[in-house]
């Protein structure tokens, strides 16, 4: 029979004293360790410091400024599961999954006499069970898929992988775009159209995984603009009705309220959510159709905003409602349709960002009904204050520098580029974007953030502060790091706007030209560069 003592390694502990630095160089030089009791001078345990949660905490912003010298009795977890070391696996595991099921992905402290002997995790559990009973067994497996999630969605995920996972796909999708663009034989387009599909449901399933781990870290940023209501009808409508016509559904995008009513929200997250409401519609919904219908009612200084999503796919079981919106849950055809079960947690989690609710209900006649409701500020003085879209229609030649130090990313910019009648150069570090801005050729910089020798960020500084014929140059960050937090660094640097990797032609064009149109206004005495235009040469 297996003891506690058994499964859990004596993994030197720390005193309460101990700072952030400390910690962080641990789990540096052991890779393998997930988690370090906390105890105090006999040795008795008194918190616990879980990887994941820790990393996490120090890949926030300004985290390693805020934690890096607090002593681990500041933030550590003061209740952790404590356990004797001489009980048995399956004992813990009954009385355990009973009272703090969830606590086990943080993993637990096994003593002997009162003091500590080592620390267990949920994966050693998972193999000193694997002859259990099935009753154990089930559970087990429950608890594989959580720590499974918490490894991929939380700490270095969130901190590393995330820009190497954006690098190598941001050449798969904008040379595929390329190729939709210039592709003459019509035979390959579905191939090509494959691609991109593909592609794009990889980016969005890392943007479900960092958006769910932002999230239970308490770092989901809102990115509250002037939004016209009305205007997200016509953003669904051209995004998902190829899709639903392609599928042979009918899709209904309707508007209730004023057409006038301006808000103050983040649109990003509000279409995050609509879409992945209407694309989980449209996948499994195999005939029939998908009714999207969008609410606005205005309660004094607030506008009450409701989402619908209704179809005529399977629908719902009853016991799953509840349970729909936890990460990782799926129904049977959620199983045979693929996916990660991210999206509709991610939902929940930015519905609830913003104050509001979301819900799923089971229709009589069939199918799935999902409705989130939020309330946002009224701008009613906004429409006459919005200015006219830029004209994008100017065709001259601007002369782009491209500094990044992957040859693909390189390419791809270059090809861009060239698409919009645009001339370019390219460098492979910072240091030689520099130098390369100092002489005054370029009438705009792509600038990667993470380069060798000297970063994106650095070299904006320096050339900020260089000779004034050239300091003034447009710089636009393109990077895979690219979230709010992220940008503002950007900004503060000196870099006029923000591309985020994968890059989409339309995107990019349309962020050239807003920085271009910015630097004129900022300079009305001087003649501003010649505007990219999506024409290219003729």
């Amino acid at each position: 029979m297996t003891l506690l003592l058994d499964i859990a390694p004596f993994i030197p502990p720390v005193a309460p004293r101990i700072t952030g630095r400390e910690i962080y160089q641990r789990f540096e030089d052991e890779p393998d360790t997930l988690c370090i009791a906390v105890v105090d001078d006999e040795g008795r345990p008194i918190g616990l410091i879980e990887r994941n949660a820790f990393l996490v905490r120090m890949a926030a912003q300004y985290g390693h400024a805020l934690w890096s010298e607090r002593p681990v009795s500041r933030w550590m977890e003061t209740d952790p599961v404590v356990a004797d070391g001489d009980m048995t696996v399956a004992e813990f595991c009954g009385r355990v999954l009973e009272e703090r099921p969830s606590e086990l992905l943080q993993g637990f402290i096994v003593t002997c006499g009162g003091r500590y002997a080592g620390v267990g995790t949920a994966l050693s559990l998972l193999q000193a069970t694997a002859s259990a009973t099935a009753t154990h067994a089930e559970a087990m497996t429950s608890l594989a898929s959580d720590a499974q999630a918490a490894l991929a969605a939380k700490g270095r995920f969130l901190a590393v992988m995330s820009h190497e996972i954006r690098t190598p796909l941001n050449g798969v999708l904008a040379v595929a775009e390329i190729l939709r663009r210039k592709m003459s034989d019509a035979e390959l387009s579905p191939f090509v159209e494959t691609i991109i599909e593909s592609g794009g449901a990889l980016l969005r399933l890392l943007n479900d995984a960092l958006d769910l781990s932002r999230a239970e870290a308490a770092a989901l940023g809102l990115d509250e603009e002037p939004l016209l209501a009305a205007k997200l009808v016509d953003d669904v409508r051209s995004l998902w009705s190829p899709r639903a016509e392609l599928k042979g559904l009918s899709l209904s995008v309707r508007y209730d309220g004023p057409a006038d009513a301006w808000v103050l929200a983040d649109r990003v997250r509000l279409l995050q959510v609509l879409n992945n409401l209407i694309g989980n519609a449209l996948k499994f919904t195999q005939r029939g159709s998908v009714d999207v219908r969008l609410t606005a009612r205005l309660e004094g200084a607030y506008v009450r905003f409701t989402g619908e999503v209704a179809d005529t796919g399977p629908g719902l079981p009853q016991d799953r409602l509840e349970h729909v919106f936890e990460p990782f849950q799926q129904t049977d055809a959620g199983v045979r349709h693929g996916g990660a079960g991210l999206g509709l947690a991610v939902c929940r989690q930015i519905v609830e960002r913003m104050d509001g609710r979301i819900e799923a209900r089971a229709k009589p006649d069939g199918g799935a009904l999902f409705v989130f409701e939020v309330t946002l500020h009224h701008m009613p003085d906004q429409a006459a204050e919005c200015a006219a879209e830029p004209d994008q229609e100017v065709a001259h030649a601007l002369h782009v520098l491209i500094a990044d130090d992957n040859e693909v990313n390189r390419k791809v910019a270059q090809t861009l580029c060239e698409m919009f009648g645009c001339t370019s150069e390219t460098v492979e570090d910072g240091a030689a974007a520099v130098a390369a801005a100092e002489t005054g050729r370029f009438d705009l910089i792509l600038m990667d953030v993470k380069m060798p020798v000297m970063d994106g960020v650095e070299a904006t500084r320096r050339i900020r502060s260089g000779p004034a014929a050239s300091s003034q140059v447009p710089i636009l960050a393109v990077t895979a790091n690219a979230d709010p937090a992220d940008a503002g660094l950007y900004r503060r640097a000196g870099m006029n706007g923000v591309v985020e990797k994968p890059i989409k032609p339309d995107r990019l064009l349309a962020a050239m030209n807003a920085v271009l149109d910015m630097d004129q206004a900022e300079s009305a005495d001087i003649p501003s560069p010649p505007r990219a235009s999506a024409e290219g040469r003729g």
